[in-house]
C-alpha cells in the first residue's frame, strides 16, 4: 500500500477551497490524473457516488469514489472522508481548517499499487514517488483555483 500525507496553506477562505474541493464535477480540474465523471450520484456530501478513471503510470483504471464523510469540524472547517474502489483501491480524508485568514488543507492517502502500474515501470518505489509528485501537483493545483477564483 502507497501512503502519502501532505499539507498546504491556501490565502482563501474555507468556504471557497470547500467550494471547488468537495463539488465532484470539480474534482478533475484540479486533481492530477483524474478523468471527468462518468456518472455522479450526489453534490460532494456523504452519501456521493462518483464513476471516473485514474491515470497511473500510464495505465488507466475505472474507480468508484464513494464519499463516506463530509462534516464540519468544530474550529468552522470541513473534514471529508473518502473510498475509492476499482483495480486502484484506498481511502482518502481532507481536512479544511480556517488558519489565519486563509485555509490549512491537510490530505492523507492510501492506496494500492495496482500490478498493470508495476509491470510499466517494475519497480513500486517508482511508482509511489510518481504518485506523491502527483499529490503534490494536486494540492497545488487547488491552491492556485481557490487562490485566483477561478474554478
Amino acid at each position: 500500500m502507497g501512503h502519502i500525507k501532505l499539507d498546504t496553506q491556501i490565502d482563501a477562505p474555507v468556504g471557497r477551497v470547500t467550494e471547488i474541493a468537495v463539488d465532484p464535477y470539480h474534482w478533475a480540474s484540479w486533481w492530477v490524473n483524474l478523468s471527468e465523471p462518468k456518472k455522479v450520484e450526489g453534490d460532494g456530501r456523504a452519501g456521493t457516488v462518483v464513476e471516473h478513471s485514474y491515470l497511473m503510470a500510464g495505465v488507466p483504471f475505472p474507480v468508484t469514489t464513494r464519499v463516506l464523510e463530509n462534516e464540519p469540524t468544530p474550529s468552522g472547517g470541513q473534514h471529508v472522508r473518502l473510498e475509492f474502489d476499482g483495480p486502484l483501491k484506498g481511502w482518502q480524508t481532507w481536512d479544511y481548517e480556517p488558519s489565519g485568514t486563509g485555509t490549512r488543507v491537510t490530505a492523507e492517502i492510501e492506496y494500492n499499487v495496482p500490478g498493470a502500474a508495476i509491470g510499466k515501470f517494475a519497480d513500486r518505489v517508482l511508482v509511489e514517488r510518481l504518485q506523491e509528485r502527483a499529490r503534490e501537483q494536486t494540492l497545488a493545483n487547488l491552491k492556485l483555483m481557490a487562490e485566483t477564483g477561478k474554478g
